[in-house]
């Protein structure tokens, strides 16, 4: 891969972040695209090894399971039963959409770094 296309994949994610971000993450099957996405440009990054610096910074990324499930607390559990798991299923979905959100966040604020700093080399 050359490095324009680098950069052109770069800006693509930073996209399709904002675009999942705008969104809520609520689409399951764009949350794992993107996940995809993200693991096949840090692969590429791993193997250009552009420097010591930029390595470590594409070791950090973390990895998004598109399948995340929370853990429910005991008191959610019961609950759940109470209300014939009305109150887990929303506690599940909200947990699920705080963890994509944050690691899509995330994700796209370290590949917009990585992209400083290639055009600063």
């Amino acid at each position: 891969m050359r490095i324009d296309d680098l950069f052109k994949q770069l800006t693509d994610i930073k996209f399709q972040a904002d675009k999942l971000l705008k969104s809520n993450a609520s689409d399951h099957v764009a949350v794992t695209r993107f996940a995809e996405y993200s693991e096949e440009i840090r692969h590429f990054l791993m193997e250009m090894q552009l420097s010591d610096e930029l390595l470590l910074l594409v070791n950090d990324i973390h990895k998004i399971d598109p399948d995340f499930q929370p853990k429910c607390p005991f008191g959610v559990r019961i609950l759940g039963v109470l209300t014939f798991g009305i109150s887990r299923k929303k506690f599940t979905e909200r947990k699920r959409k705080e963890y994509f959100l944050h690691h899509i966040r995330n994700t796209r604020d370290q590949y917009i770094y990585l992209n400083l700093l290639l055009k600063e080399m």
